[in-house]
């Protein structure tokens, strides 16, 4: 009876444990930087098409953008989901990239925004984001 228990559970984690890679697809792109001097912000830039390839690996701990240069975030931390007032789901995570520095990476549903789904990588003096659809 232990058995039949026992392979049941792992039955039903292996379940849930797959399919925790998320597919998505960008429609554009844009950044902004901080300046040394003066340690402010610069505007966003506009949006540029840009059609690429991102996944999010929970299994893996592992974000990654397939862009020109592949970007490949290592996932550290999980944040708790959190919603704004204006309704705005945001997912956050503590990574760190190949070349070992340390960003967070945030997945945004913005419902104030018919529902429309960003993810932004933000370094110390570097942010971009990359408008999404997810493709499952």
């Amino acid at each position: 009876m232990k058995i039949k228990i026992f392979t049941i559970i792992l039955t039903l984690f292996l379940f849930s444990c797959h399919g925790q890679v998320v597919k998505c697809k960008t429609t554009g792109f844009a950044f902004r930087s901080k300046d040394e001097t003066t340690d402010l912000w610069s505007k966003w830039s506009e949006f540029e098409s840009a059609e690429i390839l991102l996944t999010i690996d929970l299994n893996s701990n592992r974000i990654k953008i397939f862009s020109k240069e592949e970007q490949v975030y290592d996932i550290i931390k999980t944040y708790e989901s959190t919603i704004d007032d204006d309704g705005d789901k945001t997912s956050k995570w503590l990574c760190v990239n190949e070349d070992g520095l340390k960003c967070f990476i945030r997945l945004v549903k913005l419902n104030s925004q018919e529902g429309r789904n960003q993810i932004y990588v933000d370094f110390e003096d570097l942010m971009f984001a990359y408008n999404i659809y997810r493709l499952d």
